[in-house]
């Protein structure tokens, strides 16, 4: 008798282990189950994004997913968790930051790349690059330039044949970051404009002038096939589909070309100094970089942002934490080649300790 209560202890006891063990099994599966990311939101950081996804995908074997349809929408689905993280060049507003803290909580905005929002034209039997300034890119967007050879754009393009043909202007049709880019700017310029228009995603555009075209794609289409047209883009969009864009004068009154460099000047004239307008002020880790002081400085520059819940799921929260880390570390070796400025490094280490704030739940 003595032999088989051993013989059954010893059982139950090797059932209880190999229990435990499988329990402790199913659930590190469960969280290995974690292979593909879902994302979305800014086209300004598609072309990088797209690069990104490869390479990490390479390298880690997790897929990422990324929907690019404007940083509006990238706000609107991370908000309700149908994305996983979403990117916005514009940060969230007081509304939207109370809806996502009502839904999941406080919300993190992670830099994750800066680049240039460019003027691009359609002129025909004009080879020179244009230049234009704020106030002037105000009065167009505004309908009160509306030819090609008006005596405000003759003036900053002094020997340049500029033809009697109407300025047809494009702007985007969606919630885009790339707007709010490009209208911050626009409203720092321009007195008119900032009280008739005003910088946001999706502006009250005024009545009857220009026409509405989705995401940078769209833009960068109905420009590059309609003669007389002025629209804005990310940089890439317009050197990837061969399309002119003008050097834009910045606060120093030199006029400049978007590129890594420039971008670069922008951020260090401005990244460390005090955030006090909303949107800007309500975060940690957001800057506005336009109209930013300094010779070099592009004054159409912008940052793009992934935002995630602070919040996470364990396993997604870790997921999350590793892919974000690898973007703004070694993904940032992708910038140049794709006319993107790379992140600064005092930045990244910030960015880092932004990122180990991050709370995993079961």
């Amino acid at each position: 008798m003595k032999f088989r209560g051993r013989l059954l202890l010893t059982i139950v006891t090797f059932a209880a282990i190999s229990f435990l063990s499988g329990c402790a099994e199913s659930s590190s599966s469960s969280e290995s189950k974690v292979t593909r990311l879902n994302g979305g939101g800014a086209t300004f950081i598609q072309p990088i994004m797209e690069e990104w996804a490869h390479a990490y995908h390479q390298a880690t074997g997790i897929e990422v997913d990324y929907q690019a349809k404007g940083s509006g929408n990238g706000i609107q689905q991370m908000t309700v968790r149908t994305l996983d993280f979403g990117c916005s060049d514009a940060p969230m507003k007081k509304a939207q930051l109370e809806e996502a803290r009502a839904k999941g909580g406080e919300v993190l905005h992670i830099p994750l790349i800066m680049g240039a929002v460019v003027p691009i034209y359609n002129l025909p039997g004009v080879d020179q690059t244009l230049v234009f300034d704020g106030a002037v890119l105000a009065d167009i967007y505004l309908g009160k330039v509306t030819k090609w050879n008006d005596p405000a754009l003759q003036a900053l393009n002094p020997g340049v044949a500029l033809p009697d043909l109407a300025i047809s202007p494009v702007y985007r049709a969606e919630s885009s970051g790339t707007t709010n880019i490009f209208t911050e700017f626009l409203a720092k310029s321009s007195p008119e404009f900032k009280s008739k228009v005003g910088a946001s995603t999706q502006p009250s555009w005024p009545k009857g002038v220009g026409t509405g075209e989705r995401e940078n794609a769209g833009v960068v289409g109905r420009v590059k096939n309609s003669p007389g047209t002025i629209g804005y883009v990310e940089i890439r969009f317009a050197k990837t589909n061969q399309v002119p864009f003008g050097a834009v004068k910045n606060r120093a009154g030199k006029a400049v070309l978007g590129n890594p460099a420039s971008v670069t000047a922008a951020a260090s004239a401005t990244i460390n100094l005090p955030q006090t307008e909303e949107p800007y002020s309500l975060h940690e880790l957001t800057f506005s970089l336009t109209d930013a002081p300094g010779e070099d400085s592009y004054p159409i520059s912008g940052m793009s942002y992934a935002l995630i819940y602070k919040k996470q799921k364990a396993a997604l929260g870790r997921a999350l934490k590793d892919f974000l880390s690898w973007c703004v570390q070694d993904g940032q070796k992708y910038a140049a080649q794709l006319d993107y400025a790379p992140l600064p490094e005092a930045l990244v280490k910030r960015i880092e300790a932004r990122l180990e704030q991050i709370e995993l739940e079961p």
